[in-house]
């Protein structure tokens, strides 16, 4: 899976870090696969909360197969902007290494980091994000 700031397809030539997925009604939106080198900090790639559709009741995350305890923070920004990101939440995996947030803002950029916490070896969970 790509990380923050990662080159990715699409119409900006200048800045490919900056073509991001646009989260519709309906999508789901995968930030961490459980693929990934797990390390403290680690942010998931961003995506932009789509503006089109009725019916929103905001964007659930869900954190799956991570270690009791360990934590992964939702930050969302008004500007895909690495320092603009805030903490909306922070998700801690229960004993069954699940947790889930619904968070119903309108922020326009949104994004997981990998927070503290967790067994030995490491084990890197996978986020969601559904519309």
């Amino acid at each position: 899976m790509p990380i923050y700031g990662t080159p990715q397809a699409g119409s900006n030539t200048t800045d490919l870090s900056k073509n991001l997925s646009a989260v519709c009604i309906g999508d789901t939106y995968v930030l961490f696969d459980g693929t990934e080198d797990v390390e403290a900090g680690l942010k998931s790639v961003a995506f932009a909360r789509a503006t089109q559709g009725s019916g929103d009741n905001g964007i659930t995350f869900q954190v799956i197969g991570a270690p009791a305890g360990s934590q992964v923070d939702i930050q969302s920004s008004n500007e895909d902007v690495d320092a603009s990101y805030v903490n909306v939440e922070t998700l801690t995996a229960d004993s069954s290494g699940n947790a889930n947030y619904t968070d119903t803002g309108r922020s326009p950029f949104w994004r997981a980091v990998l927070g503290s916490g967790g067994a030995s070896p490491a084990v890197m969970p996978k986020v969601i994000a559904e519309r």
